[in-house]
């Protein structure tokens, strides 16, 4: 197969985006890059297209974590030769980095009008702690699947296959150890009616936000029916793989683990995408809906919304004159004069005294009104001594992207704070 050729009008346009984006073709089983943007180069550390093709054509997991080298080899495998979704997380470091970076990396295929198919791939570089965040989350459901005396596993919701299990799960499927259960289907371990129904419970699982939990009647080990309560949940593990979370318990015996199966998997999906301080969404949360947002924005699927960028004022001066604690609950107290008017939109805390909202449906069509609100609100505390917050809304209508939206009405935001300051 030839490699695929751009106009040069074309292909200039690509290179000179500054977002992280690269274009790749599959040729003779190579995976061969035909777009870099300049984007790309910066985020990677390149100091120019010439060096970056250079170095990603001849080997683009030279600078990745060798322990997550032939995971990403795996998925940009897959991924070129099958499509479906990729959406994939790794360790990256540069020839001039001493540390490691989290890199997000979300790609589509594309079909060409010559029939050729070519994969766009988006990067971004997570926040500082992600990994952290993510070995923790990983770490603490590892911990938690191989100790639960209840049957506990987890599956790859694309193959179908299970990852891993405990040995009360190996037994129940007439293994010896959980290797033995690794790598095999429902289909390859029960027979055809119970596989059948393992799998219409999976999709249950799948389709809820929340986890999906039943009671069943399921034979033990020897045979024996017993009551037993099942709990699937859907997460993704730190290579970006939509996985299932499965624990099968006898509730008249085992109530007391669920509670600590529940409690540790709260505290770990709590340190990954909720604010410690005001228990609202953190950053992580918030770039996470901007990325959904934005596949919606270049497929014109997203729906009119509204951003609202707000920033508390005198944290400063309460800090240095009260001390920080008397500065946290003002945080506090800020966040739930937000949350209550933005009551249908979801807030996040994304810096010290900096939230974000983002409006659709109802509070979109009240936008006006609610930052109306602000305005009066703002007026009343500034004589009564009360909490000021600063705000600028903007609504979307045909930026390329959310990062473009956000910058507009954070520009509103300050033009606002200036104002409540000379007033």
């Amino acid at each position: 197969m030839d490699k695929y050729v751009f106009s040069s009008e074309v292909q200039t346009a690509y290179e000179r985006l500054q977002h992280p984006l690269a274009i790749f073709q599959r040729i003779n089983n190579r995976v061969v890059a035909i777009v870099l943007s300049d984007g790309f180069c910066e985020l990677f550390g390149y100091e120019n297209q010439e060096q970056a093709y250079l170095q990603i054509n001849h080997d683009y997991l030279r600078n990745i974590h060798h322990d997550d080298v032939e995971r990403t080899k795996a998925e940009v495998s897959r991924f070129s030769k099958e499509g479906g979704k990729y959406d994939t997380i790794y360790r990256y470091r540069s020839d001039n980095e001493s540390a490691y970076r989290v890199i997000r990396a979300v790609g589509k295929h594309v079909k060409m009008e010559n029939g050729v198919t070519l994969v766009h791939i988006w990067y971004t570089d997570e926040s500082k702690d992600e990994d952290l965040k993510i070995a923790e989350l990983q770490e603490s459901v590892s911990s938690l699947l191989a100790n639960m005396p209840a049957m506990t596993f987890s599956k790859d919701v694309i193959t179908g296959k299970y990852m891993a299990c405990n040995q009360a799960f190996a037994d129940y499927a007439h293994k010896e150890t959980p290797e033995g259960v690794v790598g095999l289907t429902d289909f390859e371990i029960f027979d055809y009616i119970t596989a059948e129904h393992f799998v219409e419970d999976d999709k249950k699982a799948l389709s809820m936000e929340k986890p999906f939990i039943f009671f069943e009647d399921v034979p033990d080990a020897a045979g024996n029916m017993r009551r037993f309560q099942t709990t699937k949940l859907k997460f993704v593990d730190a290579s970006g793989r939509e996985c299932l979370l499965g624990l099968c318990q006898d509730v008249t015996e085992a109530m007391q683990i669920k509670q600590e199966y529940d409690k540790m998997l709260a505290s770990a999906q709590s340190k990954a995408h909720v604010d410690a301080l005001t228990g609202i969404r953190n950053k992580t949360a918030y770039l996470e809906l901007e990325a959904k947002m934005d596949k919606k924005i270049k497929e014109g699927r997203q729906q009119e919304f509204a951003i609202t960028v707000f920033d508390v004022n005198n944290l400063k001066e309460i800090n240095d004159t009260m001390g920080h604690q008397a500065g946290d609950d003002y945080i506090c107290k800020a966040c739930k004069i937000i949350c209550k008017k933005y009551n249908h939109s979801p807030v996040f805390r994304v810096g010290g005294d900096e939230f974000v909202a983002i409006s659709e449906g109802e509070d979109y069509e009240h936008i006006d009104e609610l930052i109306e609100f602000f305005g009066g609100h703002n007026k009343q505390a500034s004589t009564s001594g009360g909490i000021v917050i600063a705000c600028g809304m903007a609504r979307y209508t045909d930026e390329e992207d959310m990062a473009s939206l956000f910058r507009i009405a954070d520009k509103k935001m300050y033009e606002n704070k200036s104002f409540l300051k000379r007033n």
